[in-house]
């Protein structure tokens, strides 16, 4: 008899286990394929933007059952601006709607970028009670970070940022009046009695209003844009008489140094030269606009 006992079929299904290469690695599922080849197309500023924002975002929610931030208000501002941001740039497509996306990518990267900035410079400053602890300060330095990305994102797809402030003489008057503000909050928010909680509001409202003002030339509008900036320019004003009814009833309760009132008034006047930097710039563009025939005389 012979020992041949012809071929030996498998009894195992095709695609089975048993048909896998031994020692090698299962190839990633068809939708991660996916995902891994749109970011490997994505341009060094889409993703800066879109790493950033979804940073923020996982930042955020994770900090919120420990009690990291500030306020609500300052939580649906984070997460709103990491949305629009990473939707902005993940929508953007060759020169499609890229000046739009490009200014909704630099409105919501400044507003997170700033929020987060200085969250951190509070944070730091309040060393002795910092919200969540040990964990809360890694947290504020991660949202800073990431907000910073997105900032860094936006900022890479102008051509020349400081000619995009500086080009003219009224979008200087306003970018000073930001800088005021900036000041005033630093100020406030670590040698004061204020939160985030107190000046989230206003600074994501002033950042945005300062923007808009600087970037008015390039938006597509039958009005000037800058009109635009100076309302929320002067809702930040209203904002600003509430927190000064808020400093006097303080001041009904402990005793204030020079430096609160200085302080308050640095950012007061960062809030007047916005609005009148806005005013003046809008009234420039709807000369120019009236001139060439944009809008009726």
């Amino acid at each position: 008899m012979s020992d041949d006992q012809g071929p030996m079929f498998s009894t195992q299904p095709p695609g089975s286990p048993d048909d896998a290469p031994i020692g090698g690695s299962a190839a990633p599922a068809p939708g991660m394929r996916d995902a891994m080849a749109a970011w490997t197309d994505l341009d060094p500023s889409s993703k800066l933007i879109i790493g950033g924002s979804a940073g923020a975002i996982l930042v955020t929610i994770v900090g919120l059952p420990l009690g990291v931030w500030a306020s609500t208000d300052f939580v649906l501002m984070i997460l709103t601006a990491s949305i629009v941001a990473g939707l902005a740039a993940g929508l953007r497509t060759g020169e499609i709607l890229a000046t739009q996306l490009g200014l909704l990518e630099l409105g919501a990267g400044s507003v997170l970028g700033v929020l987060g900035v200085w969250n951190l410079i509070e944070t730091l400053f309040d060393l002795d009670h910092p919200r969540g602890d040990v964990l809360g300060i890694i947290l504020a330095i991660a949202l800073a970070a990431a907000g910073v990305a997105v900032l860094a994102g936006a900022v890479r797809r102008i051509d020349d940022p400081r000619e995009l402030v500086m080009h003219g003489q009224w979008t200087k008057v306003t970018a000073i009046g930001f800088a005021l503000v900036l000041v005033g909050w630093t100020l406030n928010l670590t040698i004061g009695y204020w939160t985030m909680g107190q000046a989230g509001l206003s600074l994501a409202v002033l950042t945005l209003a300062a923007l808009i003002i600087v970037v008015s030339g390039r938006i597509e509008s039958p009005i000037p844009a800058a009109w635009a900036g100076v309302v929320l320019g002067v809702f930040a004003a209203l904002l600003a008489l509430g927190q000064w009814g808020d400093l006097m009833n303080l001041g009904q309760r402990t005793s204030l140094g020079p430096m609160d009132f200085l302080t308050f008034l640095a950012y007061v006047a960062g809030i007047v030269a916005i609005i009148g930097g806005g005013v003046m710039t809008a009234l420039d563009e709807g000369a120019r606009k009236a001139s060439s025939g944009e809008i009726p005389a």
